[in-house]
Order: C-alpha cells, then structure tokens, then sequence
C-alpha cells in the first residue's frame, strides 16, 4: 500500500482488495483486523490508509530509518521550526507555502502532519498539527516547537550530520537578507516592490506590497497587517446597510485616517442583523476572525 501512495497524500488513494497485488496476497480477514486496529477505512468497497496506518507502513518497512526519509524530514523540520523563531505564538502556515519552501511534495508533508510525524523523533517533542478545521488547507507550528537543528541531527545517521549543519547555516544566512522581503507582522512574503520619482519634489519613493495586504512607502506603513497592532477597531467603522430583493448588504465606512488605510469588504445576509455580522467580522484582524482553538 505505501508503494502504491508513494507522495500522494493518504486521503486521496483508495486501494481495491480484488484487484492486483492484493487479490491474491491479502485475506479479507487482514483487511477486517486492520480495520478494527485503526490502520484502514473502508471507503464504500475499496480502503484507505489512515494516519495511524501511514505511520506504522513507514516503520514496518523501516522507511522512516532510511537516511532519505531522515533527510527529507530534516528539511521539512527546518522550514517548520523557521516559522516560529523569534515569535511569542505559534505560526500558522499554509500545506502549500511549506511544500514551496522545503521542495517537498504537498501530499507527503500532508501525511507527516496527519501522523503527527514531526514530533515522532523525540519523546516529548511537540509537532505541528492541523489548524482547527483546516485539515489539508492549514498547518498550525507551535511557538515551542523544540526540534532543534541539533535534535533533527541527533535522529539522523553519522554521515548526514554535515549535511544538516551546512541547510541551517545556510539558513541563517539567508534569513538575515530575506527579513527586508517579509511583512515583520506575519512573515508574509512581498508581493510587489516599485518606485515613483516625483520630479517636483525631488524625489523617489519606493513602495512595498506584502501578500498579507501590508504596504510601506519608503519603510513606512501604508497600509496595515491584519496581523500586526495597527489594524483598526470595530469603533472605527460605521456601519450602512441597505435591502435589494431578499438579500441584505453591509459595508463599514471608516470614521479614522487608520481605518481609511484597509479596504472593508461588503457583507451580506438574509437579514440586516446577519448582514451587519458579516461586515464586523470582515474588517477584524487576522487572529480574531480565525481564532486558534
């Protein structure tokens, strides 16, 4: 079964027991027990592996013993345990940022984190986990996520300990260029950077657009983080509403020169208390509207 998931993730590949190579090699009893111990889900007549099952697939096959698998993970770890340095809270990150950034495939890092795969190389250590519902979307990194470098390392075979050394130098060095190319609030990478040369004035500004929605003029702030603590209150905004047909619609209008700075969508209801809702959570910050569990 792992030989045929390869890097796919877990939930996408279902297995048929009546055809090749299980026909033939595996009872409908072993399918059974599996099912029982958790490592198996039926999916009409066919099956799928469960967390539970990828786990005990890589061990029972000594996968996860294989210096590819050690350096694989390695590197993942690094991606993870960069997200939470120097921050006080932990760090929500998309499935697809750290496939990005660690060069590995979405489906492989999806079912190191359904496992829980990231804290099974020390007791006691803390993994990343799903963030609330978002299984699949989201991955939620502790503030103490303790796999050091020299924890990755210490699981690792003699002969990759260089090669772990030399990625986390490297990273060093790079995370010191890269800080000017992030959004300090959030870590969110620049979007854009452009310059405009005001000839009347003598001078060139430079602006930068993060994909958080942060934006400097000359370093700056333009625009705010919702992440960061220049976001406005709901005090800030007024709130209109008006009726067209059965639906109901509500925009903030900003009564502050900090509320002016972000856009306010509009929200919509059935009723103007719904749509009134829809429009205060709008404009609320990151961590508010996607409270951490």
């Amino acid at each position: 079964m792992l030989a045929q998931l390869a890097d796919r993730a877990i939930d996408t590949n279902l297995f048929y027991a009546e055809l090749p190579p299980f026909a033939e090699s595996v009872l409908r009893t072993t399918w059974e027990e599996l099912l029982r111990e958790g490592y198996v889900e039926a999916v009409g007549a066919r099956w799928r592996l469960t967390a539970k099952g990828w786990l005990l697939a890589i061990e029972a096959t000594d996968v996860s013993t294989s210096p590819t698998y050690r350096e694989r993970l390695g590197r993942l770890l690094a991606v993870m345990k960069r997200h939470v340095k120097g921050r006080r809270d932990s760090a929500i990150v998309e499935l697809r940022m750290l496939a990005k950034e660690s060069n590995e495939p979405e489906g492989w890092i999806f079912n190191v984190i359904d496992s829980r795969a990231s804290s099974a190389t020390g007791l006691g250590r803390t993994g990343a986990r799903w963030y609330g519902n978002e299984r699949g979307r989201l991955v939620e990194i502790p503030v103490d996520f303790n796999l050091e470098p020299i924890d990755i390392a210490s699981a690792l075979t003699v002969k990759h300990l260089d090669k772990i050394q030399e990625l986390e130098q490297k990273i060093e060095e790079i995370e010191e260029d890269r800080s000017q190319f992030h959004c300090p609030h959030c870590d969110a990478p620049v979007s854009e950077i452009a310059s405009q040369d005001f000839e009347d004035y003598h001078c060139v500004v430079t602006y930068q657009m993060f994909e958080c929605g942060y934006a400097t003029e000359d370093g700056n702030e333009r625009s705010p983080c919702p992440h960061g603590p220049n976001w406005p209150k709901e005090n800030e905004f007024s709130f209109k509403t008006e009726q067209e047909g059965d639906t109901w619609y509500c925009h903030g209008v900003a009564k502050t020169r900090r509320a002016q700075k972000i856009d306010t969508p509009l929200g919509s209801g059935k009723s103007l208390e719904e749509a009134e809702r829809a429009a205060k959570r709008a404009i609320l910050p990151y961590h508010l509207r996607y409270p951490q569990p």
